[in-house]
């Protein structure tokens, strides 16, 4: 067997990836890339078993290219892992792209069967002409650093051992040892754009550079390795100036005028938050506008808070206003919780924290109501005589804009506000030398991520 076994062994022990008494799971379509990755493996001596996906897109085909795999598997006396994926459905049910859909499918398939088969990688068929492809993609659609390097021989348990060899290479190896395989009659068409570029765009390409395939190698291995010194810079950069606190992280926008090139560092610090290149355009000619502005992403969102960016996660949760009835002694609302307990023995004295306040139950009007602040609302905090609007109560108690309204008020039956939850009491509940019943409310936060 003429296979170049040296050249595919060699790659895999300077990559580390993988022990040669490791079994790994070989992702298999039966197209020529899979089918030379399974002949090495087979050739080499290593452990390991195969996994197919049918995604009922073309036909009779389809069932071809089971079989094929099915066989090969049978052949190789290796074990076998298939999954029929109504694909078409799933992506309708998800709104995203056919070929979108495929790849969700199959590396959840594949994760699944490496747990519960105990298979230490995953190999992808995937070379050299797979990643200057996917270059190009990324250039095409828009990219970061990261983008620039293709894809990589190993990321976490998914391994890619063919990325040695470009497609020249395993054309051969194909010829030279007479391997069957199925062809995939999608991959003649230039609809999708992937294809294009390997149809059209890369022949041309090699028409200027006949050494592409070795000129983008390096290239991809001095981006990779631009990239690792980039995202050293930035981990060290995000200890000098990230503000770490319990569920949001804090970024001085002194800080961030003081960046040198702003817009590319600031981008690279908020990437981990799925925030766009546009947005972060954005943020930087706000950054001496008026406060509250919010920006989001994705997973996250930021907020414009004076003299600081506030980055917390989104808020996918609806602060629901909810009325309390007499006799109800607890309140569940988000992440938090009300509880009320009614006193006839009045305590010689009454401590009180932010979280925790007494109150006249003979000035409750039912039913109460728990909501959030709005534009307008008034109270009379505790130990003041007169009234002062809650939005400007709230930012002299320095409260995010982010958190503001996430900040629970409790309302009477009249309209007044009883506490502004876990900050301050309304002074016209408090208790007086003359009260007979007392309310205790206290407010318990739980913990979550």
């Amino acid at each position: 067997m003429l296979l170049p076994l040296q050249q595919f062994k060699d790659f895999i022990q300077s990559h580390a990836l993988f022990e040669p008494q490791d079994k790994i799971l070989l992702a298999v379509s039966g197209g020529k890339d899979s089918v030379a990755m399974t002949q090495l493996f087979a050739d080499a001596g290593f452990f390991f078993g195969i996994a197919h996906c049918n995604f009922n897109l073309r036909g009779k085909e389809s069932i071809r290219d089971q079989e094929f795999v099915k066989n090969l598997a049978e052949k190789l006396g290796v074990n076998f892992h298939l999954e029929n994926f109504e694909t078409e459905i799933y992506a309708r049910e998800h709104k995203i792209s056919i070929q979108m859909a495929a790849r969700d499918l199959r590396y959840a398939f594949f994760k699944q069967i490496k747990a519960q088969f105990n298979y230490q990688k995953i190999a992808i068929a995937h070379h050299q002409n797979d990643a200057m492809e996917t270059v190009l993609l990324n250039l095409i659609r828009g990219t970061g650093i990261a983008g620039l390097h293709g894809i990589k021989p190993i990321r976490e348990d998914i391994i890619r051992p063919l990325m040695c060899f470009n497609s020249a290479a395993i054309d051969e190896m194909i010829a030279e040892n007479d391997f069957d395989y199925v062809e995939d009659s999608s991959n003649a068409s230039n609809k999708y754009m992937r294809n294009k570029i390997r149809l059209d765009i890369l022949p041309e390409m090699k028409k200027l550079n006949p050494s592409l395939e070795d000129t983008f190698r390096k290239n991809l291995e001095y981006f990779s390795d631009l990239e690792d010194f980039l995202n050293l810079q930035i981990k060290q950069l995000k200890v000098q100036i990230f503000e770490q606190g319990d569920h949001q992280i804090t970024l001085e926008i002194e800080a961030i005028k003081k960046l040198e090139p702003k817009k590319f560092l600031l981008f690279e610090l908020l990437k981990e938050f799925n925030f766009n290149l546009t947005t972060i355009e954005n943020i930087l000619k706000s950054l001496d506008g008026i406060s509250g502005k919010i920006f989001f992403s994705e997973t996250h969102q930021i907020v414009l808070d004076r003299e600081k960016l506030l980055i917390t996660k989104r808020q996918n949760e609806i602060f629901r206003a909810q009325q309390i009835i007499e006799g109800q002694n607890l309140i569940n609302f988000n992440h938090s919780s009300i509880f009320i307990n009614h006193i006839n023995d009045i305590p010689n004295n009454l401590k009180t924290d932010a979280n925790s306040i007494y109150i006249d139950a003979t000035a409750l009007i039912y039913p109460l109501k728990l909501r959030v602040w709005q534009e307008g609302d008034r109270f009379q905090p505790f130990g003041m005589r007169g009234e002062k609007k809650i939005s400007d109560f709230l930012i002299a108690e320095k409260v995010p804009v982010s958190q503001k309204k996430q900040i629970p008020i409790l309302i009477n039956g009249d309209g007044k506000v009883i506490w502004v939850c876990g900050l301050r009491a309304d002074d016209r509940f408090k208790v007086k030398p003359n009260t007979e019943k007392i309310i205790i409310l206290e407010l318990k936060k739980k913990e979550h991520d």
